[in-house]
């Protein structure tokens, strides 16, 4: 017996439903972005998921403004994760395409080309899982919430919510359970620690990255940065 399938029909509808979801999602995220400008998030995706599936029981969390990190820190976390921060909309795209070759090249994820912007977009609305949806979309998120919030604004909410240990989010929070004291009476190899944590916050501690070569790596080069933002301050 044979059976007629309507391909023209099956397009239109999946099409439909394409548009539908991300209209949706482009919806939510602009709800949320225009809320955000001014509120800080009162709970993150990240912190739910890190809670319901890795059981990571979050430590008390301090919101710091950005006023109240010192300029040199975050002009160094600028240059360390987003150099083109404040000239982009949200992605890079050359660094987007330079990774896709590189991972195309050697068969696996090796790099991601996540801007400031993408991975606060991930760590608000997202999950952290390596998938090549979440990186979709985290583009669409993270164009998105780029034309809503102020760069400063998103600046700030990187600072207050970004991974820094099993169940610490926000330098803030890391300043103080790390090292007991906040952000502001840290010296500058503390700070430098605490940024050489950020690709992997979840097995190292600013005491123990040191074991991982690339984290070692990023310590030196955070280091050669800072003193060359100190010796133009």
């Amino acid at each position: 017996m044979k059976i007629d399938v309507d391909y023209r029909g099956v397009l239109k509808t999946s099409a439909k439903y394409f548009l539908i979801i991300h209209a949706v999602f482009i919806a939510f995220i602009t709800a949320m972005s225009v809320l955000y400008i001014y509120i800080n998030p009162p709970l993150t995706t990240l912190q739910l998921y890190r809670s319901l599936f890795n059981g990571y029981n979050s430590v008390k969390h301090y919101d710091i403004s950005l006023r109240s990190i010192p300029g040199k820190y975050q002009r160094l976390l600028v240059s360390t994760e987003d150099p083109k921060f404040y000239r982009h909309y949200g992605i890079d795209i050359d660094a987007m395409s330079t990774a896709f070759k590189t991972n195309w090249r050697y068969g696996k994820k090796l790099s991601g080309a996540s801007t400031i912007t993408q991975q606060l977009t991930r760590t608000l609305f997202l999950f952290p899982d390596k998938l090549y949806i979440r990186k979709y979309l985290e583009v669409i998120g993270a164009l998105t919430l780029d034309a809503i919030v102020p760069k400063k604004r998103i600046l700030e909410l990187y600072f207050n919510n970004a991974e820094w240990g099993r169940g610490i989010y926000g330098i803030q929070s890391a300043s103080y359970y790390y090292f007991g004291c906040p952000v502001k009476s840290l010296s500058d190899d503390q700070v430098l620690r605490l940024l050489s944590l950020l690709p992997s916050p979840c097995r190292y501690s600013p005491e123990t990255f040191e074991r991982r070569g690339r984290l070692r790596t990023r310590y030196n080069n955070l280091n050669q940065r800072l003193e060359i933002i100190n010796s133009k301050i």
